[in-house]
């Protein structure tokens, strides 16, 4: 798969491409089956087909305070693309004069003049140009007129409600990473760099790596059941987010604590994998009492392991 950073770094003609346009923020399960379709649709008529998205996520320009985080890093879903099958990707820059185009524009000269587009995916609720103007009708109206076909794909249900962005977000800030998983089609992830703390958690018998998180949003505070990924391997733990109010700590921390992990971690990357939640935060009476919770913590962690987990594990 080739990723080609903004439409004016085309360099040479596409053959018979189709698109999927969208943020795709999540690469979730509704946005995955849109994918799907138009790879399937590639093979059955030929050509190339294209990922058309936007870097940053357009809030993230437009209204920072209503986003809350973003779901899916650039080479997450990067690595999501290239398993469904895509043959190129285009990330558009997403700045404040791109925000200004109207509909017609972004069709026309973009999806059309730029990248020479004969079919077009979209979701059911895509909306695009200025101000968000442009609707699916739009979308078939103008490309009908230019000869392209457009697809308008129904979102996917599971447990009675739509795979939307929105109701993962909603998910993750209640905690829910289980059901988050359902929807994602595979575990919440949380990648960075493992800075050096306080080392109370060695103190206490559990080494723990504090984890200095990328952009992404932060589930709610808990204790869960994670898997640590860390060069290519995959270890059980448990991973703390909160404030420790037995310190009188103010400032939110992301603690990791892996089992039977002898190495040290400090200024080296690792993802978290969120499997299932465990219980809230809460406030000890002092170190003994939180070493026993912890450890009922590591078995109740432990358990859900025994049993697969309510979430999906694979990495992805």
């Amino acid at each position: 798969m080739e990723i080609i950073r903004g439409s004016d770094q085309i360099l040479e003609p596409f053959h018979g491409p189709i698109i999927a346009v969208g943020n795709f923020d999540g690469a979730h399960v509704g946005h995955q089956t849109i994918i799907r379709k138009m790879v399937q649709r590639v093979q059955e008529v030929g050509g190339q087909s294209i990922v058309y998205t936007f870097d940053p996520h357009p809030l993230q320009v437009l209204n920072p305070n209503r986003l809350e985080g973003i779901l899916t890093s650039f080479s997450e879903k990067m690595r999501v693309f290239e398993e469904l099958g895509v043959d190129f990707v285009i990330s558009e820059k997403f700045n404040l004069d791109f925000s200004k185009k109207d509909a017609r524009t972004f069709i026309q000269d973009y999806l059309y003049g730029r990248i020479g587009a004969k079919e077009i995916f979209v979701g059911e609720g895509f909306a695009f140009g200025k101000g968000r103007g442009g609707s699916t009708e739009d979308l078939k109206r103008i490309g009908g007129e230019l000869g392209i076909r457009v697809h308008i794909e129904a979102p996917v249900m599971i447990e009675g409600g739509v795979v939307s962005s929105s109701r993962i977000r909603g998910l993750l800030k209640e905690g829910i990473v289980a059901q988050a998983s359902v929807l994602l089609g595979r575990p919440y992830v949380l990648e960075g760099e493992v800075a050096m703390g306080a080392q109370r958690g060695r103190d206490l018998g559990f080494a723990t790596a504090n984890l200095l998180p990328d952009e992404k949003i932060v589930p709610k505070r808990g204790v869960y059941a994670v898997k640590g990924e860390w060069r290519g391997k995959l270890f059980e733990g448990v991973a703390y987010i909160g404030s420790q109010p037995t310190f009188e700590n103010k400032e939110i921390k992301i603690e990791v604590h892996l089992f039977h992990f002898k190495q040290d971690l400090y200024k080296d990357r690792i993802k978290v994998l969120f499997v299932e939640w465990i219980r809230d935060e809460m406030k000890f009476e002092g170190p003994q009492a939180l070493v026993k919770q912890i450890h009922l913590d590591i078995q109740k962690a432990q358990e859900v392991f025994k049993v697969g987990g309510q979430g999906v594990l694979t990495v992805k």
